[in-house]
């Protein structure tokens, strides 16, 4: 195919005070393989010379007048993208040449496919940080291993072929844009986390595919951002809506209300531990969340109705994509 018939890819990096960050970052991005890519940089209201950074490297620049959280800025870049194809990357990563390139055969050769997903690796090369995403019911074993909710653990499996995963990664995920917008994006009342895992889940309900590309490689300086009490306190946050949010919207009834149950538990226990403020945090989240419950029900209601099936089938799907 020639490069000028090449579809473009626009990447979207959400940024705040990163200007560090954005100079290793926007070099490795410019120097794809891929050439038909276009770059936006969407500033949650910094404050150090971001810009200044972004404006040497010439590529498209968004300010916005407040931190907005994750999701939400990433939708605000994706709306003024101009490229068939959405690239989320952080600003605190750095790209093998053909990162892109990778990312973008898949979804070339099939169109059922909504996203894809590449390696991660640590930013020193020790290892993979992210790679193909599995759901399982007890732990696997595997490294790196969490709980995305009670009951359900969320591991990366080392595998050298392409498959498929429940989710891709918001940090190195290319996404066909068409079906970006048809689930009009990322879930905006997630502020940080939980924003792929959602938006994927949804997806699957339309039958359409997240391809895992061992082959596409980056490296990534995984949590740079929560090393401070704020930004730990940050992270929790997003962490508690996320756990909320898709349990209420997305899963079995059981895991929504053991979710709920464990979640205003806690609050004794960071009041127990003398965490005043992380406890201040839950307790406030859990109010907001709680008002949202009505309205997440209704979408609930309307995506497992379209979909023809129940949440206990789509889930039994995910987990079965362990498996394949």
């Amino acid at each position: 195919m020639e490069m000028n018939a090449r579809p473009l890819v626009s990447a979207v990096i959400v940024n705040w005070n990163g200007a560090e960050h954005l100079r290793i970052c926007l070099p490795s991005l410019l120097a794809q393989s891929y050439e038909a890519l276009e770059i936006i940089v969407v500033d949650n209201a910094s404050t150090d010379d971001s810009e200044s950074v972004a404006r040497e490297h010439q590529v498209r620049w968004l300010k916005l007048a407040t931190n907005v959280g994750l999701a939400p800025a990433l939708n605000r870049g994706a709306e003024i993208a101009a490229g068939k194809f959405l690239l989320f990357v952080n600003n605190d990563m750095r790209f093998d040449e053909q990162f892109v390139a990778k990312l973008v055969e898949p979804l070339l050769r099939d169109e059922t496919i909504f996203a894809t997903d590449a390696t991660q690796f640590f930013w020193d090369g020790t290892g993979p940080g992210h790679a193909a995403s599995r759901l399982g019911k007890t732990p696997s074993g595997r490294a790196l291993e969490t709980e995305l909710i009670r009951g359900l653990y969320f591991s990366q499996e080392n595998v050298e072929r392409e498959t498929y995963v429940f989710m891709a990664s918001a940090a190195c995920m290319l996404a066909r844009r068409s079906q970006f917008e048809s689930l009009h994006g990322f879930d905006d009342r997630l502020p940080l986390g939980y924003e792929d895992t959602e938006i994927c889940w949804r997806a699957w309900t339309r039958g359409w595919k997240v391809l895992y590309v061992p082959q596409a490689i980056c490296w990534h300086r995984v949590g740079s951002s929560g090393k401070s009490v704020e930004g730990a306190r940050y992270n929790f946050r997003g962490v508690l809506t996320g756990r909320l949010l898709l349990a209420t919207k997305l899963l079995p009834w059981r895991y929504a209300l053991n979710t709920w149950a464990i979640s205003t538990a806690a609050l004794a226990k960071d009041a127990s531990r003398g965490q005043w403020k992380f406890a201040a945090d839950r307790a406030r989240i859990l109010l907001h969340m709680a008002g949202l419950i009505p309205g997440l029900l209704r979408e609930k209601r309307e995506l497992f109705r379209s979909a023809r099936r129940s949440p206990g089938k789509q889930l039994d799907l995910l987990l079965g994509l362990a498996n394949d």
